[in-house]
């Protein structure tokens, strides 16, 4: 892994990324900068104000640690990884509430051991938490998370990049309560807007790496001409508010003590459980959005599982130093790819610039004008907007629209996780919507047009082309739930309703159903009352075993309506149907035996062709689970069930073996593979069900007969090729009505 970043770094700083690079590091550097003393000043105000100097320079610590760590070994090239603000607000909370313990029990400097002990322990818990989630791969959930959300998530992020702009340029915030306040302060922001709306347009026109640098230092050194030419000193520029207030001269960070430690009230913790708990559930949750951001803001698939563990690593190593959690910071992680130098430089410049800064002193941050870096701040969140606001509304569908200005309207007016939440949930109910759409009856067949892998004779076959359509056949697939069992539920009743009569028998497959939930089975037990009502009974296949405990949970197979036991698949629940129908016909579904000489009778006129024909048979006796035939035997063999059943199976990817025949007295077993050119042998396994009788002709038995009775060979033939026909066109009839259905 080392090789790998010392190479890039190596052809960095002699590529054509370099100077882009380095100028959004510088960029990213100065901002980092007053971010840290704006979260340290949150966190410590009114009496405790004297110590945001001290904890900038634990942030900045940790900003050298973190930004060089995943700037290094992140999988991102450009990625800009530094302390979060989310924890400041509620760590400045706790604080707040130690301070009002009653009697004054805690002084400013117990206060400020108690806020960095803190800061050490979230920070140090929050890299192992998400260590272990990489390590254990935990963070695929994340994936889950819908791209509207997404994108709404970068589009918010833009807004409030764009609303914090006015802050940075003119110390104002951005609320439409207090336009007119801004409105009063538009000399300071009005050139920053006009610089970000150019450089916005600049970037998106044209794409040579040297533009953005060129633009920042033309903004740069056109402002300090002005000053110059108007005789403006730079404390005059200050006062006015058009350069940075001076940070300070000297070195910002102190190591944190040990006594720092000691002097820490470690019972208060105790109390202070729920905001740690808070701080690393918002951290985890915070971190997963931000790389399921940069995977789309970066257009790249990344390994999410490594990226949590190079940052869990690194907010351990920067936690000693008394930083806050850090990861991956999204708006200036694309501040180099906007600038076409997205590169590890651009981490490796933030890291060394905060540690100059910590060390050194951050009195020459004053030479940048406000506007310039607030106008890049608003740059970027332009181009947030842009591209998850302006491009999607072409993009994407309005439902998914509907969600990005969803989740901006909560977090303008609410807040940034409840818009995420908000989003979030809106993706579930439009899902719902969508999903419910979604008929859960892939294919309806009657059983005049669909029958079993029985092989039937031909007054069976009539009675079950008569009768057929008292089967229906109802094949379902997806997960089931309470909107799409609404759908299932009015295509059985419709059926239950019809004009010509209801079903005998609806036979409901579940080969294809993932799952189901608590109103589903509900919508069953719903359509089990109303077949009860009309006399059709329910016949369920291929059942998994989670559904069949939800069924018998809900007591689903007591009573009449639902046929016990379960079928093991759809075409045993078929032959079952039918059987009864040829009952009720007065028909027995079960063949005891058709003698030979009868067989062959149905085929050759002439009684000295079936003699003849005999003549060439051998009988053969079978028992119950006998193998008849099986692939990979290159004997060819043809068989005449005089007695018994035999059935064929194709044996599954998965081992199984799947029934696609079943075959009994006056059938005949193996003409497909008979008659194929080669020695191919069996194409499928034969097992007998039962004991009985077969004939059976041998390919050599046939070239015997070939050679010495040509026509009585030749009729055979004919006839053989009538009966592979006829089956090609009942199984053709059958796969277009299912290609029919499907359309």
């Amino acid at each position: 892994m080392q090789s790998g970043w010392r190479k890039e770094l190596s052809e960095n700083f002699t590529g054509p990324v370099v100077l882009p690079s380095i100028t959004a590091g510088l960029v990213a550097g100065v901002l980092t900068v007053t971010f840290m003393f704006s979260y340290s000043a949150v966190i410590f105000t009114g009496e405790l104000s004297g110590y945001v100097p001290r904890a900038t320079g634990q942030l900045l610590f940790g900003g050298v640690v973190i930004a060089l760590v995943i700037g290094l070994f992140s999988e991102l090239r450009g990625v800009v990884a530094l302390p979060q603000d989310n924890p400041t607000a509620i760590i400045a909370v706790m604080i707040a509430t130690l301070s009002q313990l009653p009697g004054g029990a805690l002084s400013n400097e117990m206060l400020f051991a108690q806020a960095v002990v803190i800061m050490v322990l979230s920070t140090a818990l929050a890299g192992v938490i998400f260590y272990l989630v990489g390590r254990w791969r935990l963070a695929a959930f994340v994936q889950l998370i819908p791209y509207p959300v997404v994108a709404g998530f970068l589009a918010a992020t833009g807004w409030l990049l764009f609303k914090g702009s006015f802050s940075v340029m003119a110390e104002e915030t951005f609320d439409f309560a207090r336009l007119s306040a801004l409105a009063e302060v538009a000399h300071l922001w009005l050139p920053g807007t006009v610089f970000a709306l150019v450089t916005l347009f600049v970037s998106l026109k044209y794409t040579n790496v040297f533009i953005m640098p060129g633009l920042i230092i033309g903004a740069v050194a056109l402002f300090h001409a002005i000053l110059f030419l108007t005789g403006t000193s730079s404390e005059e520029a200050i006062d006015q508010g058009w350069l940075l207030q001076p940070f300070g001269d000297g070195a910002l960070w102190q190591p944190v003590p040990l006594t720092t430690y000691l002097s820490a009230d470690w019972t208060l913790f105790v109390t202070e459980f729920t905001g740690l708990a808070t701080i690393l559930s918002i951290a985890l949750i915070s971190v997963l959005l931000n790389l399921t951001a940069l995977e789309s803001a970066f257009n790249r698939d990344i390994d999410v599982h490594r990226e949590m563990r190079v940052a869990g690593l690194a907010n351990i190593l920067a936690a000693p130093g008394g930083s806050l959690v850090g990861y991956h910071y999204v708006s200036l992680s694309t501040l180099g790819q906007r600038m076409r130098g997205d590169s590890r430089l651009v981490g490796l410049v933030v890291a060394v610039f905060c540690l100059l800064t910590m060390t050194v002193g951050a009195g020459a941050l004053s030479v940048f004008p406000k506007f310039v870096l607030g106008g890049l701040v608003m740059f970027i969140g332009l181009g947030f907007l842009y591209d998850w606001v302006v491009k999607s509304w072409s993009n994407l569908r309005r439902g998914d629209i509907a969600i990005i200005f969803a989740i901006l309207f909560v977090v303008e007016f609410i807040g940034f996780l409840e818009g995420v939440a908000t989003g979030v949930a809106a993706a579930l109910v439009l899902f719902v919507i969508n999903y419910s759409k979604i008929n859960v009856v892939r294919l309806a067949m009657e059983g005049s047009s669909f029958g079993s892998n029985v092989d039937r004779p031909d007054d069976h076959r009539k009675v079950l082309s008569a009768e057929g359509q008292k089967i229906l056949y109802l094949k379902l697939h997806g997960f089931i739930f309470f909107a799409s069992s609404i759908k299932l539920y009015e295509e059985v009743v419709g059926a239950l309703l019809r004009k010509e009569g209801a079903p005998e028998f609806i036979i409901l497959d579940f080969q294809q159903v993932s799952g189901l939930d608590t109103s589903a089975v509900h919508g069953l037990v719903k359509i089990k009352k109303k077949a009860l009502e009309v006399g059709t009974q329910l016949a369920l296949a291929h059942v998994p075993e989670e559904i069949n405990q939800l069924l018998h949970e809900e007591e689903f197979l007591d009573g009449d309506a639902v046929i016990e036991p379960i079928f093991k698949d759809a075409d045993s629940a078929l032959e079952w149907c039918e059987d009864f129908l040829l009952r009720t016909a007065g028909i027995d579904p079960n063949i005891k035996s058709l003698l030979i000489d009868d067989q062959l009778e149905k085929i050759f006129e002439i009684k000295s062709d079936v003699e003849g024909f005999r003549s060439y048979l051998k009988e053969m006796k079978f028992a119950e689970d006998d193998v008849v035939s099986e692939p990979g035997n290159e004997r060819r063999m043809l068989l005449f069930i005089e007695q018994g059943t035999i059935s064929i199976y194709l044996r599954e990817l998965d081992g199984e073996n799947h029934r696609i025949r079943s075959t009994g007295s006056g059938s005949m077993v193996g003409v497909a593979s008979f008659f194929r050119q080669g020695n191919v042998g069996a194409l499928a396994l034969a097992i007998a069900d039962s004991h009985g009788t077969a004939h059976v002709l041998t390919d050599a038995a046939f070239e015997r007969m070939k050679s010495e009775d040509p026509d009585l060979a030749l009729k055979f033939q004919t006839y053989a090729l009538e009966y592979v026909s006829e089956r090609l066109a009942d199984n053709l009839r059958t796969l277009s009505l299912i290609l029919r259905l499907e359309e």
